[in-house]
C-alpha cells in the first residue's frame, strides 16, 4: 500500500521530528514514485528519483510550510513510471490515492495504474469540477474504491478527504493538523476527530482544524 497524507500549518510551526522521521521512512517503504505540493515554498514535485526528492523534502519541511501534500508510491498495479506518480492535476485539484480501485485492479496495456485510470475517467472528473462531492463518493464506492483519497486543491482552501471506511487519520498537535492514510504520530496523538464525522465518507478538512461533512 501506498501513503498519503495533507499537513496544515496556518501558523507556521515547526514540523514535528517524528512526523519528520515518518516520513523519511514511508519513502524507504514506498520506493516507487514520489510526490509533494507545499505553499511558500511553492514546491510541486512528481518524480521516480528518490535524492532528488528527499531533498527538495527536507528543503520543504525545515521551512515550516503553511501546508504540504504528499504521497509516496508503492506500485500494485501499473508500471513504475512518472505517470503514474500521484499528485495528479485534475482542474486545479490534486488527487493522490492510498488503496485500490477494484474496477481497475488488472493490468492495461499500457500499464496505468488503477487510480490513474480512475482519475482520467471523464465522469470522475466532471464530478469533481462540478464539487458533487456525494455523487463522487456514490461513483467511487460504485466501482469499489477502497482506502483513502485526498483531494487538495492549488491554494488549499479546499482540502477534501475521502474513505469508504475508518482508514483516515487526524493528528493535531501544536496548532499542526496532520491528516494520514495510516498512523503518523503512533504515540504523540493528542486529539483525534470524531469517528461520526464518517457520516458520508467526505469531510473538508479546514485550517483551524475542524472537520465538517461535505
Amino acid at each position: 500500500m501506498c501513503f498519503t497524507g495533507v499537513i496544515l500549518n496556518p501558523y507556521r510551526r515547526p514540523i514535528h521530528d517524528e512526523v519528520v522521521e515518518r516520513l523519511l521512512e514511508e519513502m524507504e517503504w514506498n520506493p516507487e514514485g514520489f510526490y509533494a505540493y507545499s505553499l511558500d515554498p511553492r514546491v510541486y514535485i512528481r518524480t521516480l528519483d528518490y535524492e532528488r526528492f528527499k531533498s527538495t523534502l527536507n528543503l520543504v519541511l525545515s521551512s515550516n510550510p503553511p501546508a504540504i501534500h504528499f504521497h509516496f508510491r508503492l506500485a500494485t498495479v501499473g508500471k513504475v513510471a512518472v505517470y503514474n506518480v500521484h499528485g495528479w492535476d485534475v482542474g486545479g485539484h490534486l488527487v493522490t490515492h492510498n488503496g485500490i480501485v477494484g474496477a481497475y485492479s488488472y493490468e492495461d496495456e499500457r500499464g496505468y495504474s488503477d487510480t490513474l485510470r480512475l482519475v482520467a475517467q471523464k465522469k470522475f472528473r466532471e464530478l469533481l469540477l462540478g464539487r458533487r462531492w456525494k455523487d463522487l463518493y456514490k461513483y467511487l464506492s460504485g466501482r469499489d474504491f477502497r482506502g483513502v483519497m485526498f483531494i487538495v486543491s492549488r491554494d488549499f482552501n479546499e482540502v477534501h478527504a475521502i474513505s469508504r471506511g475508518r482508514s483516515i487519520r487526524y493528528h493535531q498537535l501544536n496548532d499542526v493538523t496532520y491528516a494520514t492514510s495510516k498512523e503518523l504520530l503512533a504515540g504523540s496523538t493528542l486529539r483525534k476527530a470524531r469517528v461520526e464525522a464518517y457520516t458520508n465518507g467526505i469531510f473538508q478538512i479546514t485550517y483551524d482544524g475542524v472537520l465538517r461533512v461535505a
